[in-house]
């Protein structure tokens, strides 16, 4: 019964092509580089002259990364 609980609770990194563990690696990073970012753009809302591209860049990064890993890497 355990095994399926943990099914149910747990397939969405099967579905994206992922196991659990590389599943919490990937979204650890991305809520780190999102963190990052955050602070980057809260630093240039005030001074605006600052890390002009670090939002833009940000995106674009995260981008490839998305393209590159579970079901999607095969799709390139």
């Amino acid at each position: 019964k355990l095994y399926i609980y943990i099914y149910i609770m747990f397939k969405h990194p099967a579905s994206v092509c992922l196991s659990y563990w590389e599943h919490m690696k990937f979204s650890f990073y991305l809520s780190y580089t999102f963190f990052i970012a955050s602070f980057y753009a809260f630093i240039h809302g005030i001074y605006p002259d600052i890390f002009i591209t670090h939002s833009s860049d940000t995106i674009k990064q995260i981008s490839e990364d998305m393209k590159k890993i579970g079901c999607r890497k095969s799709e390139n």
